[in-house]
């Protein structure tokens, strides 16, 4: 089969997104392919389309330098797709504002930022960074990111996170700088789709507002964020409509989502700050969990549907799939409750506990004297069992996560068992060295 494919009934008038709809639909394709690549299985074949439907090209993101369509028009297409897109932070990454708050999805359960910080209005900001699963932050007009310490009240909004207590509010953020915080590539290269680094032959201003050192296509990481410029994906010529599947990128790897899942230079450096992982860390995180380190993140997740408000289309395999004669022992059927917030174990409650924050940490009221608890579930899956705090799972500094001398890590059972066993929910409590002694052997089945 021919990896482009014709439509031979003309459609006079008919858009080249909507030609591109008509085309799919007598060709019977139902939308992009859904990618699982079960651990050692490579996926990396360049421009080979074996006329099954599947898109061939892995390896040009540029799509041989196409030009940006925005996702409007992909959507004309794939709609399907594009509804399970639209839930995922990805898409509300950054959101434009006109003189009213950002507007979310209705199954964005927590999202929303209600108000500017105390003295703006509306009309003062121009986007809002997030504020659809944990934090929202503010840009005003001239394209600088509003600081405590420029301008003098808390300047963070932070979602309403059942799990570790928070509820919803303003908090401090950057309260020593000292200087306006533009919001240049270093930051929106990962929060928006096709964004372009300013420099001496590209000295352009996103909306010409000074703190845009640079430029995008297109607010949030879109469609053509991962699957490169569309432009060479589907044409009209001559009346017809033309697809070329290789001229889609599809290329899912660890190493893909690690371009903006990794804060630093070095994927194989897991930077903390304060005594918690730093949020967007998955890939370095992966990288150091011994077993998993060669998984591609399509192996678990649907990199289009949202993991936080729609788990259970987003999660393709869950631990069990793999493990499947592990057992949780005694934690088997537990339900752990405080207050309102209700958690029915599963292998992610100690393995991807929540050791990264992005917005927020649990207070003492919530997790004891010695319990610890970000917002975000880690990816390093390893648990240690030593009768040791955080302090051992970072280095001395607190400014990356230890490791050993096979490059893995693993999380202190403070962040995982005193989280529950601290005697405020319905968990018994238990001090550090009993939990060490509990955790060795955990899976085991106790009569």
């Amino acid at each position: 089969m021919s990896t482009r494919h014709r439509l031979v009934r003309r459609h006079a008038g008919l858009s080249a997104a909507a030609a591109a709809a008509a085309l799919f639909l007598a060709s019977g394709w139902s939308g992009c392919v859904d990618v699982f690549q079960p651990p050692g299985n490579d996926n990396t074949g360049d421009n080979d389309n074996t006329g099954d439907g599947k898109y061939g090209n892995s390896s040009d993101p540029t799509n041989r330098s196409a030009a940006y369509i925005t996702s409007s028009a992909c959507r004309e297409c794939h709609a399907d797709i594009s509804a399970k897109q639209l839930v995922h932070g990805h898409a509300h990454k950054l959101t434009r504002v006109q003189g009213a708050p950002p507007s979310f999805p209705e199954e964005g359960a927590r999202a929303g930022v209600p108000e500017p910080p105390e003295g703006f209005e509306w009309a003062d900001i121009a986007y809002v960074i997030g504020g659809y699963t944990r934090k929202g932050r503010f840009i005003d007009n001239d394209g600088f990111i509003l600081t405590d310490g420029v301008n003098g009240v808390n300047t963070q909004w932070n979602l309403s996170f059942p799990a570790n207590g928070t509820q919803p509010g303003f908090v401090a953020y950057e309260s020593d700088r000292a200087t306006p915080k533009p919001y240049d590539f270093s930051c929106f290269q990962c929060h928006t789709t096709g964004a372009r680094a300013q420099n001496e032959d590209f000295p352009e201003f996103q909306e010409n507002r000074p703190g845009f050192a640079g430029t995008w296509e297109e607010a949030g990481v879109q469609c053509e964020a991962c699957h490169g410029p569309g432009g060479n994906h589907f044409a009209t010529r001559d009346g017809q409509v033309e697809i070329d599947t290789t001229g889609i990128f599809v290329k899912t790897t660890a190493e893909r989502c690690g371009q903006c899942h990794t804060r630093g230079a070095d994927p194989n450096v897991i930077l903390a700050a304060g005594g918690y992982i730093q949020h967007h860390e998955q890939w370095p995180e992966l990288l150091a969990s011994g077993g998993h380190a060669g998984f591609d993140c399509t192996i678990c997740h649907d990199p289009h549907v949202s993991a936080n408000y729609d788990r259970d289309n987003a999660i393709r395999n869950e631990c069990t799939s793999c493990h499947r004669d592990q057992t949780m022992a005694l934690h088997q059927g537990k339900v752990f409750v405080r207050g309102e917030y209700v958690e029915a174990l599963s292998c992610e409650s100690c393995h991807m506990t929540f050791a990264t924050k992005s917005g927020s940490a649990a207070t003492a009221e919530v997790v004891g004297p010695n319990g610890r608890m970000g917002d975000t579930r880690t990816h390093v899956f390893r648990i240690s069992t030593s009768p040791q705090d955080y302090t051992s799972f970072f280095t001395e500094d607190l400014a990356q996560v230890r490791k050993d001398s096979a490059g893995r890590a693993a999380v202190t059972v403070d962040f995982v068992c005193l989280r529950c066993h601290n005697g405020v929910g319905n968990a018994f409590s238990l001090e550090l060295q009993a939990a060490a002694s509990v955790a060795d052997d955990m899976h085991e089945v106790r009569e």
